[in-house]
């Protein structure tokens, strides 16, 4: 049973983690984090599983342990032991130095920024079954900016239940208070008629479904549906910003077949259909809802977590009940690879593609197009970690990100550049530092305004 519930145990981490990387990451999109372990680590006297991680309300990936998040049991928390759980307190102060705050392209604000993030992890510890639960608030407040100030929040659960040897169903449940950043191309923007601070997002995330491993052939189904719920802002210049177009339910529904051809060696094909539905029309009129599916087929190689490597090429459609903004279609490819170089250094790189609806709000303020239902974005990203001494860690990050808006004339490129470091002074206390360069460039008659971007950050840490 070990092998099936080590599997299980995993993917529920890594749903849980990847749903609430925004809710507990301060630093606007595209930001180094501080390198380190992002999450509790398992009990001590529970097996050691390999990390999860997933595409957004997508397939999970399992890969190789890079050198971040080894278990090191010299200086990872102990945590609290009540009964047959473990309880994880975490408390991480930032400061970051912002020298573009609303990511404009002229008239550049800097500002310093304080952030406070407690959270909390508890985990079950028993032979069979898991039950397990986060919270936590990220509470940022500019020292000059005080519009921008944001409160975010998270809390969530999950569960697993083992029904035989090599099959097990698992459940996951989850709500945010999110901010979105000024560096979104989502954004309202900063100019009159724009948004006067942060918008406010609700999201409640609920999945469930049944996982099969241990067995050459192997398989994952399961049903999933968010709900974002937008929040009205102020307007520059006066009145309010009406976001309720941009309330959304989407539904989806997933299916991965697998075939281990060869001891650590596995082929798969994997399908997934989606439904977003809007609470109403755009302000332009338009019914953004759509309906969309996700087909592919890959492959896995696993060589004992030294390198792990998995690639897919599909196609992906997203096709608009509307028949003005039409569809969004393209070939479907990404992958993941982890390639432990030594024992001390490894590299990570990822690629996935994806399509987001746009904002039409955000369109009309750059003197875009409504009928854009969204962009086909394409994420490459390049990692490299290194463990400079037991006690510290860093980490250097390149990120490339291309949107390719529908219907309109527009192509946005981003770029961030990276470096963070992670000193553990003890078992419970750490320090941290990291400094970002984000450049984007929008080209075409509908282009959005380029903007580049330097932070700075510097942390304290505590944990039990």
């Amino acid at each position: 049973m070990a092998r099936t519930v080590t599997a299980a145990s995993a993917l529920l981490i890594g749903a849980l983690s990847a749903a609430g990387a925004l809710a507990q990451t301060p630093l606007p999109g595209g930001a180094t984090e501080v390198p380190g372990p992002t999450g509790a680590p398992t009990p001590p006297v529970s097996p050691i599983v390999p990390e999860l991680g997933t595409e957004p309300f997508g397939y999970f990936l399992e890969r190789g342990q890079p050198i971040t998040d080894r278990p090191r049991p010299e200086l990872d928390p102990l945590g609290v032991r009540a009964g047959s759980f473990f309880i994880y307190p975490r408390l991480e102060l930032d400061q970051v130095y912002n020298d573009n705050v609303f990511a404009s392209g002229s008239n550049r604000d800097s500002d310093l920024i304080t952030v406070i993030s407690p959270s909390f992890d508890v985990k079950s510890n028993w032979s069979a079954h898991a039950l397990n639960m986060q919270a936590g608030i990220s509470a940022g407040r500019y020292w000059d900016n005080t519009s921008e100030n944001y409160l975010d929040a998270f809390v969530g659960g999950d569960g697993r239940y083992d029904i035989t040897r090599n099959l097990a169903a698992f459940a996951v449940a989850r709500y945010e208070r999110l901010h979105e950043e000024r560096d979104s191309p989502d954004n309202p923007g900063f100019a009159v008629g724009g948004a006067a601070e942060p918008v406010e997002i609700d999201a409640y995330t609920a999945r469930a479904g049944v996982i099969s491993r241990g067995l050459r052939i192997g398989y994952q189904a399961d049903v999933g549906l968010r709900r974002e719920d937008y929040h009205d802002v102020d307007r520059v210049g006066g009145g309010t910003l009406d976001q309720d177009a941009r309330d959304l339910n989407t539904y989806l529904a997933n299916l991965r077949v697998s075939y281990e051809f060869a001891p650590r060696y596995e082929a798969f094909i994997r399908g997934s259909v989606n439904r977003r539905v809007y609470d109403e029309d755009d302000p332009g009129g338009f019914s953004r809802d759509s309906k969309g599916f996700r087909a592919a087929v890959g492959a896995t190689i696993d060589l004992t977590g030294v390198t792990f490597a998995e690639v897919y090429v599909g196609y992906v459609l997203q096709d608009y009940d509307d028949s003005d903004l039409g569809s969004i279609s393209g070939v479907d490819f990404g992958g993941r690879l982890v390639w432990n170089v030594t024992q001390l250094t490894s590299i990570a790189a990822n690629v996935d593609r994806r399509v987001q609806d746009s904002n039409t709000v955000a369109l009309l303020a750059s003197g875009g197009s409504a009928l854009s239902p969204g962009y086909l974005r394409t994420n490459v990203g390049v990692s490299v970690d290194h463990e400079l001494l037991r006690n510290v860690l860093i980490t250097g990050r390149v990120g490339f990100q291309h949107d390719d808006y529908e219907n309109i004339d527009r192509d946005d490129d981003r770029i961030d550049i990276g470096a963070g470091i992670r000193y553990s002074l003890t078992r419970n206390f750490y320090l941290g530092a990291s400094y970002t360069y984000s450049h984007r460039s929008s080209d075409g008659d509908s282009a959005g305004g380029d903007f580049n971007r330097n932070l700075f950050l510097v942390r304290l840490g505590a944990q039990l």
